[in-house]
């Protein structure tokens, strides 16, 4: 993960002599479901798209404000993950790529652009959205970070590192927690039977 983000950071300081960029973006709240499902999503893209095509998380967020996200910056603390790998919403001009007709779009956690973003709409070629994609069941209730590591499992079960294991199970733990909704069924569906054979 260390080196997709350090790779995208120095792909971007060239993004002028780009010809196509897809930016995966998440949501006001950078929450921690938002920002796994950000950075997954985006390692997830990179490893599938045209070589031509730079893939990148950004954080939905001006950097000065992440100090304020305290779990998030744990989880990634953990994982030895610096903050200055990350790319935010103040470091990159979505509208200038926009017109220059690089752009496309995934917006995470929300299929809905702020009002200074609306001409970014028709570079949206996807949204996850897990109140539309969920399927009722519990495990997979109000997580995108369940949607992309289904996808993953489904298009690429090896691009799953145990890095990237640690991270999603994270958020699960962390998202069982706050909801008061710990039980065995939730924990053992999502995380032992997608994430386990990654911890062995």
């Amino acid at each position: 993960m260390e080196e997709f983000l350090q790779r995208a950071q120095a792909k971007l300081n060239k993004s002028k002599c780009l010809e196509k960029v897809h930016v995966v973006l998440g949501n006001k709240s950078c929450d921690l479901d938002s920002l796994i499902s950000t950075l997954a999503y985006a390692y997830f893209l990179d490893k599938v798209s045209p070589p031509d095509v730079l893939c990148l998380p950004v954080l939905n967020i001006p950097r000065r404000d992440f100090s304020y996200f305290t779990e998030t910056r744990f989880i990634l603390e953990e994982l030895n993950i610096p903050e200055s790998f990350h790319i935010f919403r103040d470091e990159i001009n979505l509208h200038q790529l926009n017109a220059e007709g690089k752009l496309s779009l995934t917006l995470v956690n929300s299929n809905m652009l702020t009002s200074e973003d609306k001409s970014l709409e028709s570079a949206v070629v996807k949204v996850i959205n897990p109140d539309e994609q969920c399927d009722g069941s519990l495990e997979l209730q109000a997580s995108s970070s369940s949607v992309v590591v289904k996808e993953i499992l489904q298009e690429a079960p090896e691009l799953i590192t145990q890095q990237l294991a640690y991270l999603l199970r994270g958020e699960r733990l962390l998202f069982i927690l706050n909801t008061e909704r710990f039980n065995g069924v939730f924990l053992n569906l999502l995380m032992q039977k997608e994430c386990d054979p990654f911890f062995g």
